[in-house]
């Protein structure tokens, strides 16, 4: 069944933080129209918007997860990674960390990727000025564009206990991972302000959505880009209700649909390794053997121990306490509802080479076993994290069907550097919670449980990191950018032997950046804006003269 075609200019194909980026400059910039396709709905979910709220939205319809094959990396396990379905993506139920990772990760793309350009000399006035600091203003901060980036709201004195701890322990304090050096324990910046939190559908599409050129289409599948001669010319794509439609571009088609998506509507429309596009009997239109491989994420194994001397977040969604945070929230505009709850951490070198490796969050609550609930009583964090992952993995595709996942091969503790950094992670993390800050509020062992040996050379532990481990939702480089035809896309992201077509996503990173990705991924999408607009004007230059 199909109903009558679209046209415009730009078709932007996922609404996630990329895309709602990128078809605002588009709209509000260029002279085209701009369509933004996302298979999830409109950001109408109140547990979106609400800062402390966002585990559940990660529950709701909202979000959904891929799941990988069994991972030998973690004693066989499969890895669930969530994922934003929803205009807004990961910005509209992440955590809300603003952190851009470290200026050598984007000097390192420019020299040993060979992705000139991105340096971080080049891509800081891009954070720049898609920045409204709250407190920050000089050389690394901008106050003055849309994306507001504040103190976290109503800080817990836990956090302030465990910051305490680690700076006992030997690590520098901090007030700005994001300024002259990354290193240092405090508290974090954070895109959510008075009560609101400031996803990219927020900050940057809705002050656009009353734009005649601007179209925002929800609930559509993208199935398959139609390519023609070489050139992307239309998306073929599936509505709720099974309605085929075919959007047409007549100027670019550009993927902004995540580490997942993106990878898999190439293969699907014949862009991708020859061995994946043929086992599923899709005609080849160009091949390519990056397309879907460097799969990187960061990982985690959050230290735990009981809370004893004080109150974390446990049963504060519930009975009288929810009521008296709904009530400060929705009749003040305070308290714990408006928090973002990850709101302390600390970058910390653990291995002496001179550069942070290991992100650490503190929070007064912690999560359960992977894929289980949250833990049923007061805990604490303190969660070391890999930040320059060496494992990587690949995905294919599951089956021609778009609806279904990619098949996904994670292996993300495959490299022995990987397991060393987790185990140095633990190491300290232990050795904060020994400090005196914490000795009045810790409680006994809940990860690693006290059976299990800790030291150097101890199997025991390596096994209990294995299985212990999860995602820290930072899927990245399945469509790597490079400067030879060999990479997915060019060094101004457009897809290697294909005319129209981009990929502005997190999936082009070359290398995973030593933090958090909502920003990075906000920036790759600005940057696609300023080629594309750019590339407009010197085609309209060249065709006047």
């Amino acid at each position: 069944m199909s109903q009558r075609d679209l046209e415009f200019d730009y078709v932007v194909v996922g609404g996630g933080a990329a895309g709602c980026v990128l078809a605002a400059r588009l709209a509000a910039e260029s002279d085209g129209t701009v369509a933004l396709l996302e298979r999830g709905r409109r950001d109408t979910n109140r547990w979106i918007h609400i800062p402390a709220t966002f585990f559940k939205a990660l529950q709701s319809q909202d979000s959904d997860a891929v799941v990988s094959e069994p991972d030998a990396s973690l004693n066989g396990k499969p890895i669930p990674v969530p994922q934003g379905k929803v205009l807004g993506g990961g910005s509209s139920v992440n955590g809300m960390i603003y952190m851009r990772g470290q200026h050598r990760d984007y000097d390192d793309w420019a020299q040993v990727h060979g992705c000139t350009g991105w340096s971080f000399a080049e891509v800081l006035p891009i954070f720049r000025r898609q920045e409204a600091n709250t407190r920050l203003d000089n050389p690394f901060h901008g106050t003055a564009g849309k994306l507001v980036v504040a103190d976290p709201s109503a800080p817990h004195p836990v956090g302030a206990q465990i910051i305490a701890a680690a700076v006992s322990a030997g690590i520098a304090p901090t007030d700005d991972f994001n300024g002259a050096a990354q290193e240092g324990a405090g508290w974090y910046q954070v895109t959510a302000h008075a009560g609101q939190r400031q996803s990219a559908a927020h900050c940057f599409l809705r002050p656009e959505l009353d734009r005649e050129n601007l179209s925002v289409l929800t609930g559509v599948l993208a199935c398959r880009i139609d390519i023609q001669n070489r050139r992307a010319v239309a998306v073929e794509v599936r509505n709720d209700a099974d309605v085929v439609q075919t959007i047409k571009a007549r100027r670019e088609i550009i993927l902004t649909a995540g580490s997942f998506h993106s990878p898999k509507l190439l293969m699907l429309s014949g862009i991708g390794p020859r061995d994946e596009l043929e086992r599923h009997g899709i005609a080849i239109v160009h091949e390519a053997d990056e397309v879907g491989r460097n799969y990187q994420d960061h990982v985690g194994a959050p230290v735990t121990r009981h809370l004893v001397g004080a109150k974390g977040l446990h049963g504060a969604d519930r009975g009288l306490a929810a009521l008296k945070h709904g009530f400060d929230y929705f009749l003040r505009n305070r308290g714990l509802l408006t928090s973002n709850l990850l709101q302390a951490g600390a970058c910390v070198d653990t291995s002496g080479e001179g550069r942070a490796d290991v992100q650490y969050n503190f929070a007064p609550f912690a999560p359960g076993a992977p894929g289980q609930a949250p833990l049923g009583f007061h805990a604490m964090q303190i969660h070391p994290m890999t930040m320059r992952p060496k494992s990587r993995g690949r995905l294919g595709l599951r089956s021609k069907d778009p609806s279904d996942g990619p098949k996904f091969f994670a292996g993300v503790l495959g490299h022995e550097d990987d397991m060393d950094t987790l185990r140095r992670g633990v190491w300290l993390a232990q050795d904060i919670y020994r400090q005196p800050e914490l000795k009045e509020i810790i409680g006994d062992e809940v990860w690693p449980r006290p059976d299990v040996r800790t030291q150097a050379g101890s199997n025991r532990l390596d096994d209990a990191i294995r299985d212990h481990a999860r995602t820290i939702f930072h899927p990245a480089g399945t469509c790597r950018m490079g400067p030879t035809p060999a990479a997915v896309v060019d060094l101004e992201l457009r897809v290697n032997g294909i005319d129209g077509l981009r990929v502005a996503d997190c999936s082009i990173m070359p290398a995973l950046v030593s933090g958090n990705t909502n920003a990075p991924t906000m920036m790759i999408a600005d940057r696609a804006a300023d080629f594309i607009t750019g590339s407009k004007k010197l085609t309209q230059a060249s065709e006047k003269s």
